[in-house]
């Protein structure tokens, strides 16, 4: 199996949603298997919304984070992921994404699948000195309840020894394909962005045994062309949440298609 990096930068919500999208439709169509992980940030307060998540949760979300920030409207953005799961305001965390085609992988349950790569992040927040571990399953149940990704707790995400949320993430799977991205909010213990993108590409290395290759556009075919087609989609869908959500009037949310 073949193994690249690709540390992605501050980008836009749509950008980064239709890179993380685009990368999984391109590592699906390889012949060989491939493992991509990439590290990514957002350039504005992005609030990302699950795939199924109701735009009716944006008014309790922007008052959510209002209060929590003592901000009127910390969030400036709005995107829609291609995975499932709760809300999450992005900005202060780093984000990551791993991207496979590895036939023994889709062969696994998703919480076995989930386990492999929620464990390469546990073994990357150990390297820098924060326990983390999973968290209780028992808590599934308040996640459904509440639209705040990083308010509660699943199986496969991981806490610190304080008990706050670590990271939390999310998968999706096509045909040959997987992508399961995350976001992980470390600043208050210190580490840095940079660091955590060399640990965690030196610990996917130690997990396999061999080197990640720099990402490079001509291994994966068509990957620039998709990468437009997702990201003025994705602008365009970002529009829409805003259009049809006329609670937002007054906030400074501006819309992604703009």
């Amino acid at each position: 199996m073949r193994l690249y990096q690709l540390e992605s930068g501050y980008q836009s919500g749509a950008r980064n949603m239709a890179m993380d999208e685009a990368l999984l439709e391109c590592v699906r169509r390889l012949p060989e298997p491939v493992l991509l992980v990439r590290t990514y940030r957002w350039e504005t307060p992005t609030l990302s919304l699950g795939v199924n998540q109701q735009v009716r949760d944006i008014r309790f979300l922007l008052d959510f984070y209002g209060k929590s920030t003592r901000a009127a409207s910390p969030v400036e953005a709005v995107v829609r992921r291609p995975t499932g799961g709760r809300a999450i305001l992005h900005g202060e965390d780093i984000s990551y994404s791993f991207i496979t085609n590895q036939s023994a992988v889709l062969r696994l349950n998703l919480k076995e699948s989930y386990g492999i790569y929620a464990g390469i992040v546990r073994d990357t927040l150990q390297t820098l000195a924060l326990s983390a571990t999973f968290t209780n399953a028992a808590q599934d149940k308040d996640y459904l309840r509440s639209p705040v990704c990083f308010e509660t707790h699943t199986a496969s995400d991981l806490v610190g020894e304080d008990g706050k949320k670590l990271t939390g993430s999310a998968q999706l799977r096509r045909a040959s394909g997987l992508l399961q991205h995350g976001a992980a909010f470390l600043e208050p213990y210190g580490v840095t962005g940079a660091a955590f993108n060399q640990a965690l590409f030196e610990t996917t290395e130690n997990t396999f045994g061999q080197p990640l290759l720099p990402f490079e556009e001509r291994f994966f075919p068509g990957f620039g062309a998709l990468l437009a087609e997702l990201e003025a989609t994705y602008r365009k869908e970002s529009g829409g949440i805003l259009a049809s959500a006329p609670i937002i009037s007054g906030s400074h949310l501006e819309s992604a298609s703009s």
